[in-house]
């Protein structure tokens, strides 16, 4: 994600230079818009937190057309999952499907309706129901063919499920995580992976030792790669361990 992060920056040189309208050049228009995107989730997994909403908020204006706010809404809504936000996550998510109410832009609209329910799984609204329709939309949309961020969105499930309670299906959302991450090498959310892994086995009741090793992995693989958000969210995880007891 290092390197992921250096070159989209270079490109984004070119990319924010020239600025057109849809009608003038489509095919440049929508290449800046998944670009600047991309490079507002790099950013953001690189931890500039907000430097990634500025280059969102380059995106879509109040009126703009369904497919510009889509785009919008998919990078935002996937950012601020990955950065932990529930809030901001459900406000991004909500308006690109209020752009698309009837799933046009099926690709991009998935990631939306799968970070609304996340969001309101980690806002406590009904986080059972929440996982089961993300587990649909996973399996519907994302599978076949496979799409990007499999491995994230099984992470997230695990969140939802760790969110209601089941540990068991949280745990096998989190085993089949790890697995598409060797079956398609979406590696960039590894070290949330492993900060998830470490929140489970906490809530399973294993030791603090345990769950600490498998934190600092998650930091030390995280630092590593240059998805220094990740390294920072697992050392805020490792100073709750130190702190005392966490609410799960």
């Amino acid at each position: 994600m290092g390197e992921a992060f250096r070159r989209l920056t270079e490109a984004s040189r070119i990319l924010l230079t020239r600025v057109v309208r849809r009608e003038e050049d489509p095919v440049w228009y929508d290449l800046q818009l998944l670009m600047i995107g991309m490079l507002a989730e790099a950013t953001a997994m690189h931890d500039d937190i907000d430097g990634a909403r500025s280059l969102l908020d380059r995106l879509a204006a109040p009126g703009d057309a369904p497919f510009t706010i889509t785009v919008w809404a998919a990078h935002a809504a996937r950012m601020e999952a990955l950065i932990g936000d529930p809030v901001r996550a459900l406000r991004a998510a909500e308006r690109g499907i209020a752009a698309d109410p009837d799933f046009s832009f099926v690709f991009l609209g998935t990631y939306q309706r799968l970070v609304r329910c996340w969001a309101l799984a980690m806002t406590g609204r009904d986080p059972a129901g929440a996982a089961a329709e993300a587990e649909r939309i996973i399996a519907t949309n994302l599978l076949d063919p496979p799409r990007a961020s499999v491995s994230t969105c099984y992470g997230h499930l695990c969140e939802m499920w760790l969110a209601a309670g089941a540990l068991d299906k949280a745990a096998a959302a989190l085993d089949r995580a790890d697995s598409c991450l060797d079956l398609y090498g979406q590696r960039y959310a590894e070290g949330l992976l492993l900060l998830l892994r470490a929140r489970l086995l906490l809530a399973g009741g294993e030791s603090v030792a345990e769950v600490r090793a498998v934190a600092e992995r998650c930091r030390t693989l995280s630092t590593e790669r240059g998805t220094h958000l990740f390294a920072r969210r697992a050392e805020e995880f490792l100073a709750t361990l130190d702190d005392g007891p966490v609410a799960h």
